[in-house]
């Protein structure tokens, strides 16, 4: 599997039973299983409020919370869920 994050939460995707699903249950490749199922979005928020949401999972990704909060901030604009272009 090529190098691929999830276009809504930015974690790494290392398999296909990381994927989010569509609608009709087919497997959606943008977004992962924790942001995306059944064609809908998990956690309907903000950009802000998910860069908060996301800023306590710092430790499993190797970094401090603040660090965490940093990355997010700086990603979360790029990917396909928060473009507002």
């Amino acid at each position: 599997m090529e190098n691929k994050i999830c276009q809504s939460c930015s974690m790494p995707i290392m398999s296909n039973d990381q994927l989010g699903t569509n609608k009709d249950g087919s497997i959606n490749e943008d977004y992962c299983k924790y942001c995306y199922k059944d064609g809908e979005f998990i956690d309907k928020v903000t950009m802000e409020e998910y860069i908060e949401m996301c800023s306590q999972y710092g430790e499993q990704a190797g970094m401090t919370n603040e660090e965490m909060k940093a990355h997010c901030e700086k990603i979360f604009p790029t990917l396909k869920r928060w473009k507002t272009n």
